[in-house]
């Protein structure tokens, strides 16, 4: 099937996902008396000075995640935390600009900039996504343990039930995936051997892609064995989702009213919920992540659909805007665009497929991104 054509079938899927959700939350009472001008004022008598502590709070994130990708990558390259963090930003504004497919950009870009294998930087984003479940995961441990909140209304039971069922689905997959680490570091030679055999059906070619990706994902963990870069990476990524968990605090502080003294766990499941919402993305409006955060407020923590909205749309504003904003800015210091970043993520997936062990790693020479300052020094 074409990739075009199967963005679109997803797309599709999403867009009937997200409108079974709406249909089901307008026959509530409280949809149905929704009122625009309570909205409104929400969102016109927001605290400024919160929003704007919720903005530095974002660009924070992008740092930490420069960072950690810098702790990831110190076995392969000491890379540059400069590029690393433009890297983050093209990457994140790419997904917010069209959808689910820039999630390739982060890594292309870094892997053309730093000269490095993009093999190696997909490997990287999946250990990222570890990371980041597993400290997801904690946050709903931490929501569960300390917060004890007893619906009292059957939308309110159905809303905890689905939180209960992504939390448990992602705890038994976070399970599955620590302990697929940890056989996989301590028999790589094995378990390549026994993946290779079972998909014998692969032409040649994708064998030795896989091959590759497979080595260079055993070098990458490296991380877990060396003490000193595991303790860099586990805290940079509590930072991480500390400094995200604030931005919705900062956020919901600065509504006023209903949402003002929501705590700070409050926050974190309302994070949790959002996350859950990611899977479903579409280009420029979002989607599942909105919906995720007026759940968890309306269902939840019983905030008025009016507030619940207008945290969920300042929320992605906070989020998006700054980050195109600074996206574009980047954009136009290297004589780039959105569509040339998207080919260039199209080029190095497609060089990720070919890639083979027994070939030196070599760059295309039509390739246009210009190298990072001083690479050849850090060689």
């Amino acid at each position: 099937m074409k990739k075009g054509r199967r963005q679109w079938i997803w797309l599709a899927i999403g867009a009937v996902i997200i409108a079974l959700i709406v249909y089901n939350l307008s026959g509530s009472p409280e949809w149905r008396n929704f009122r625009w001008d309570r909205f409104w004022a929400s969102i016109v008598d927001a605290r400024l000075g919160l929003l704007g502590w919720a903005l530095v709070s974002v660009f924070t994130t992008y740092a930490l995640r420069a960072y950690r990708w810098q702790c990831f990558m110190s076995t392969i390259k000491k890379a540059s935390l400069g590029v690393l963090f433009a890297g983050q930003v093209l990457g994140f504004s790419s997904i917010y600009l069209i959808g689910r497919p820039g999630e390739f950009v982060r890594p292309a870009y870094i892997a053309k900039k730093e000269n490095v294998p993009i093999s190696a930087m997909v490997a990287v984003l999946v250990l990222e996504r570890i990371f980041d479940s597993l400290f997801l995961a904690l946050l709903l441990a931490a929501w569960l343990f300390f917060e004890h909140v007893g619906p009292t209304t059957p939308h309110e039971q159905h809303v905890l039930a689905w939180v209960h069922w992504g939390g448990d689905g992602l705890f038994v997959l976070m399970g599955v995936m620590v302990l697929g680490l940890v056989l996989f570091r301590l028999h790589t030679k094995g378990v390549t051997e026994w993946l290779l055999r079972a998909l014998h059906f692969l032409p040649p070619r994708g064998r030795n892609g896989l091959r590759h990706f497979l080595h260079t994902f055993s070098e990458g963990l490296v991380v877990i064995r060396d003490w000193r870069v595991l303790a860099k990476s586990v805290a940079s990524t509590a930072a991480l989702w500390v400094m995200n968990t604030m931005v919705f605090w900062l956020v919901f502080r600065a509504l006023r009213g209903e949402t003002h003294h929501l705590p700070w766990l409050a926050a974190a499941m309302t994070l949790f919920c959002a996350a859950l919402g990611l899977v479903i993305q579409f280009p420029g409006i979002g989607g599942g992540y909105q919906v995720g955060i007026i759940l968890a407020l309306t269902g939840i923590f019983s905030v008025s659909v009016e507030k619940a909205t207008s945290a969920a749309i300042l929320l992605w504003i906070i989020m998006s805007v700054p980050c195109l904003g600074l996206g574009l800015v980047l954009l136009i210091r290297e004589g780039l665009t959105f569509k040339k970043l998207e080919a260039l993520a199209e080029e190095e997936r497609a060089l990720a497929e070919v890639e083979e062990e027994e070939v030196p790693y070599r760059r295309p020479t039509g390739a246009s991104l210009p190298r990072s300052p001083g690479a050849h020094e850090r060689e």
